[in-house]
């Protein structure tokens, strides 16, 4: 009888408990997430080639083995999947050195990219284990072309949406963030013809119905994303058009004052109200460095090409 008290004592004490503490502040679906899988917004120019699209993951809990996606554009007059040099460029990130990565031209018009990468094949004597729990890396890099002279009577932004197929799995080949869940499938069976206890003629169906002889149960098992677990953010490309690339003031021409700017952002104190456009990235490698200094500089004094 005392140790009955006593654990009713105890449950008495946990449930004021629990009444009495203090709520803790909603957490964001992100900050549940296993994994948030980001296409970012970007600008590109008219007829620009091989621009690049950075690809970002999260992963803080699970380490990555293998993974795959689809990326669609929705203007294809507008952007589509650049795949002459195998339709990405892992140099550098999350998947550089996995054993397995390929960008598939799905519909074979470049308007739709599928694609998939594995760390570790099988059967493989390698130990290639992905890589581990991350937060603000760079998956893959996937470059798209930009239409030369885009329909300036419509929208200059073509979405890049995530379609499936779109799964990740750990280094040991286990599904991240899929739930499992079963169907059962039911046939029912009429006996037309007896002969004794033996049926010689069967009729089946999978509505039940009113009288039937024997039945078969099947289960069959499927899973799904959990879009809890699992966030997917889709992107797009916005071109722009009235303006013109490097010129990093918006003066309307290109001259020593952008490259003024693009020391100053290069090296110095950059001023983003005097130097609003930071757009020059004359070699289309995803990023502003020496190389596209160096094009500005030829250009503006040794008769090189326009960036």
């Amino acid at each position: 009888m005392i140790r009955v008290l006593h654990r009713l004592a105890v449950c008495i004490f946990l449930f004021i408990g629990f009444l009495t503490a203090p709520l803790s502040s909603p957490v964001t679906a992100a900050q549940m997430s296993e994994i948030v899988f980001t296409v970012p917004d970007i600008t590109a120019f008219p007829g620009e080639q091989h621009k690049f699209l950075d690809i970002y993951l999260d992963n803080p809990f699970d380490s990555i083995g293998g993974f795959q996606f689809v990326l669609q554009s929705s203007r294809p007059d507008l952007v589509t999947f650049d795949f002459t040099n195998g339709g990405m460029d892992t140099a550098g990130t999350l998947v550089s050195g996995f054993e397995y990565a390929a960008s598939i031209d799905s519909l074979g018009d470049q308007t739709m990219l599928w694609f998939r990468c594995i760390a570790n094949l099988p059967f493989d004597t390698k130990n290639t284990p992905g890589f581990a729990p991350q937060q603000g890396g760079i998956a893959v890099r996937i470059p798209v072309n930009i239409s030369p002279v885009p329909d300036s009577s419509l929208s200059l932004t073509a979405a890049l949406e995530v379609i499936p197929p779109f799964d990740f799995s750990d280094p040991w080949g286990v599904s991240i963030g899929v739930i499992t869940d079963t169907i059962f499938d039911t046939t029912f069976f009429t006996c037309l013809a007896w002969l004794e206890n033996s049926c010689l003629t069967w009729d089946s169906t999978k509505t039940e119905p009113p009288e039937w002889d024997s039945i078969f149960v099947d289960s069959v098992g499927y899973g799904y994303l959990d879009t809890t677990r699992v966030v997917k953010r889709d992107g797009s490309v916005t071109v722009l058009t009235g303006m013109t690339k490097c010129d990093l003031n918006l003066s309307g021409s290109i001259d020593i004052s952008d490259l003024v700017c693009f020391v100053e952002y290069l090296f110095g104190s950059f001023n983003s109200e005097v130097c609003p456009f930071l757009q020059c990235d004359t070699d289309n490698s995803g990023m502003l460095d020496i190389s596209d200094l160096a094009f500005l500089v030829n250009y503006l004094f040794d008769g090189g090409p326009p960036p």
